[in-house]
Formats: structure tokens, sequence, C-alpha cells
């Protein structure tokens, strides 16, 4: 019985973590097999995104364990972070680390935290990051929107993507206001972003609609 609660403890952990990144608008798989140079991972919590442009892959472990985290698993993710050219890894615990962990991990790009810390951390070294990305993302779609309005639509004066570009248009002063941290503030005339959470949700739908557009004649 102590060993099944133990396992849905963990399942649990691995899907708070999963979902954690989500929120900061990057992919997350659970439980996901990745090939290495020296043969197949099967790790907690596989991240992908990108930061500016620049794709990156995250290894995430989650520990629910009881006791403090020893250095042979600081030692054992950082094994499987270079096998697969991985950017970063996380190996997560709430009951902490054991010191030669801590050092294990100094000076490496294996982060130890709890899920609290992280999200502390998140407020400092991660939005910044993902309102970059968004950013990025926003560019993109802007680029392209405008390349099919000059093939397509360049005579017409109210093309059928205008709609679109101008909620990207004011997108990019939200996440101006965004960088600020001043929640909440006002997104349209009627309406407020009051969390970096809703934010990211209002973001990512704008953008993914905009980066899908496609013309009427084309669907």
């Amino acid at each position: 019985m102590k060993g099944a609660r133990m396992a849905v403890e963990w399942r649990t952990y691995q899907q708070q973590a999963a979902n954690f990144f989500r929120k900061l608008g990057f992919t997350a798989q659970v439980e996901h097999e990745v090939e290495g140079a020296r043969g197949v991972h099967k790790v907690d919590a596989y991240i992908e995104g990108a930061i500016h442009g620049i794709p990156f892959k995250w290894i995430v472990e989650c520990k629910a364990w009881n006791s403090n985290i020893p250095k042979e698993k600081v030692m054992a993710l950082a094994a499987i972070v270079q096998d697969i050219g991985a950017d970063k890894g996380f190996l997560l615990s709430e009951t902490g680390f054991q010191s030669g962990a801590v050092r294990a991990a100094n000076k490496t790009n294996i982060s130890l935290s709890s899920l609290e810390d992280l999200a502390i951390a998140a407020k400092d070294e991660f939005v910044d990051a993902v309102i970059g990305g968004l950013n990025w993302r926003l560019h993109k779609a802007q680029i392209r929107l405008r390349a099919i309005k000059k093939k397509e639509f360049d005579d017409e004066y109210f093309p059928p993507m205008t709609s679109i570009l101008g909620e990207l248009f004011i997108l990019q002063f939200v996440l101006e206001d965004a960088l600020k941290n001043e929640y909440p503030f006002v997104y349209q005339h009627d309406r407020k972003v009051n969390s970096l959470d809703e934010l990211l949700m209002i973001a990512n739908g704008i953008i993914t609609k905009a980066e899908q557009w496609s013309p009427p004649h084309h669907r």
C-alpha cells in the first residue's frame, strides 16, 4: 500500500511540474522516452520551447521522497542531460537535497529546486524569457500575414486578415506592460489582465490564431 501511495504521489508531482512549464508557454511531455547517444531514456518530464527564437530542450526529474535527495540522483540526471544533448536539467524535490547533491550541481546545468521555489524564480528568471518568446512568435506571425497580404490582397484596403493584425498590434503593447510585472493592467477598454497565467492564455490564443490563419479561399 505504501508503495502504491508513493507512486500516485510521484505521478501527481510529475503532472504538477509539467503543468508549471506549460503555463510558461512551453511543451511538456510526462514520462517521455528520449533517444540519446548511448540509449533511450525515460524521463519524468521533457520540456521543449524557444526563448527569443532559440529552441531548447530541458529534462525534469521529480522526486516525491520523504528524505533529502542524494548526490547520486544529480549525477544520474547530469548523465542523461549530457547523453541527449539537453540544455538544462531540473531535479525537483519538496524535501530538499543533501549537501553532496548541492555541491555536485554547483556550476553545472543542473538546477535543484522545489516547485514552490521554481515558481518564485520564475518571476525573476522566466517571465522576461517567456514574454520574449511570445514577442518573437508575434513578430514572425506579423511577417507571415503581411507577406500573404502583399501576395494576395495588396489591392484591398481592408484585407481579410486586418482584424487579426490589429489584435497582434494591441498585443505588442500588452506584452510591454507585462514586462513591468504590475498586474492588473488594461488589455482592452473593457478588459483587464490580472495575472501572468491570464496573459499567457490570451497571448497564446491570439498568436496561435495568427500562425494558423489562411486566406478564405485556401481553406
